[in-house]
């Protein structure tokens, strides 16, 4: 098993799936008037990221492991 890969994958497989959290697609943040451009990206990644954290570390983690048992036997197959 590469440890190397599982990890990456399941980094990627993580933020794509937290991408239309952190887009704001589904759901509405109300601002204040004096909210900066900077205070909104922040809080909109963080609440992406952090939004339903474990059912996306799970389906990261299965994903990354399939890759990681899948990549080495793809090098010996040839």
């Amino acid at each position: 098993m590469n440890l190397k890969a599982m990890f990456i994958t399941s980094v990627l497989v993580y933020i794509s799936i937290s991408l239309p959290a952190i887009l704001g697609i589904g759901y509405v943040i109300d601002w204040v008037p004096e909210a900066t451009w900077y205070q909104k990206f922040i809080e909109y990644l963080i609440e992406g990221l952090l939004n339903n954290i474990l059912i996306k570390t799970i389906i990261a983690s299965l994903v990354g492991i399939v890759v990681s048992l899948v990549i080495p036997k793809r090098r010996y197959s040839k």
